[in-house]
């Protein structure tokens, strides 16, 4: 059985899996609406009469964006980074999917550098795109240490795709109550299948 979600339930599972509040769910639709004008999700394309359905990988997708509107990038820019950099994307989505039943700890990691977008002279047009880059927890501890110990970097964001799948996981299987990781259950053991087959017979530089 295949997992799929139509649109009023991905944004309902996405607010809660992001703990927006009631208040703000209509600026949560809102910028939904704005990604999907950007061509954030490839794929999407229902038949005539036919509400469109959402797989794993699209979810996640829009999720990840999310959290890089949460950072400061504005929907255009985030959709613009992804899209540059979405062999990454897809490759950070594959490690935490890389065993199966279960979630394996992926970060991404960029420079948000919001009144800095550029460096004059350097070529660089983003340093978002140009700092752009992902790994498991070795790497991040390693990345933290080379950055921020050893050099001088000022800034780097960390999104946790792991954390972000967990946050998903507890959405769908109604877990609120605990602090601790949720349990996974029938819902999310489908999702996680889903995403899992679709990084094996995803092709480079492709999200679709």
């Amino acid at each position: 059985m295949d997992f799929s979600m139509p649109r009023a339930q991905v944004i309902a599972l996405l607010a809660d899996a992001m703990e927006v509040p009631e208040q703000r769910r209509s600026a949560l639709l809102g910028r939904f609406q704005h990604l999907q004008r950007l061509a954030l999700v490839e794929g999407i394309n229902p038949g005539r009469g036919k509400a469109a359905e959402y797989r794993p990988h699209q979810i996640l997708i829009i999720a990840i964006a999310f959290q890089m509107l949460q950072l400061g990038l504005t929907p255009e820019r985030a959709v613009q980074v992804i899209k540059q950099d979405q062999d990454r994307v897809r490759l950070a989505m594959g490690l935490a999917v890389n065993e199966t039943g279960t979630i394996t700890p992926a970060l991404l990691w960029f420079d948000p550098s919001i009144l800095t977008r550029s460096q004059e002279g350097s070529g660089i047009d983003d340093l978002a795109e140009a700092t752009f880059d992902y790994g498991g927890a070795g790497s991040g501890v390693d990345v933290f240490k080379w950055l921020f110990v050893e050099g001088w970097v000022q800034r780097m964001a960390f999104v946790s795709i792991s954390g972000t799948l967990w946050h998903i996981v507890a959405a769908l299987e109604g877990h609120f109550a605990s602090a601790e990781r949720p349990t996974l259950g029938g819902k999310s053991l489908l999702f996680l299948e889903g995403l899992k087959d679709w990084f094996e017979n995803s092709t480079p530089d492709s999200l679709a």
